[in-house]
């Protein structure tokens, strides 16, 4: 009675040990990254906010058509190549992304844009030397009065 596993057990047994571990470093790689263009991520890549104007409502009554205008502005020897909306918290998150035809040193845009909840708009501007620009705006959007039938 020296030992009653076979080679055979022994192999299936750390053959599942390594598969557990496997499992287990991927998974907390998993959980570790962000997800692509979520708030951590964009808080997390350390954006310039200068060059970006933005102008959109404090309070919006109205989540379908929320007016949102911006002015994008390249610093000094650099140009714009294009731009994006992104709302974090929105089931699709990038809004809007534009390529512009030309490089740029300043652009102006105005939209309406839908928004799922409260949350932080995101506008980005991308320069020709590879970098890019971002700003967030809150903005808090609230339920109207007609939803409750009174």
């Amino acid at each position: 009675m020296l030992n009653s596993q076979t080679p055979l057990a022994r192999r299936c047994c750390l053959a599942r040990l390594g598969l557990g571990a496997v499992g287990l470093f991927g998974t907390s790689q998993a959980l570790a990254a962000t997800d692509p263009n979520s708030q951590a991520d964009l808080l997390s890549r350390g954006l310039k906010t200068t060059g970006i104007e933005v102008t959109l409502p404090p309070l919006a009554d109205n989540s379908n058509a929320i007016p949102l205008q911006f002015t994008l502005k390249a610093p000094p020897g650099q140009r714009l190549l294009g731009f994006e909306i992104i709302a974090p918290e929105n089931p699709n998150r990038v809004i809007l992304r534009f390529k512009l035809g030309q490089p740029q040193s300043r652009f102006t845009f105005s939209t309406r844009i839908r928004l799922a909840m409260t949350q932080e708009v995101w506008v980005l501007a991308h320069l020709n030397d590879g970098t890019s620009l971002g700003l967030p705006t809150h903005t808090v959007v609230t339920a109207t009065a007609c939803s409750d039938e009174t």
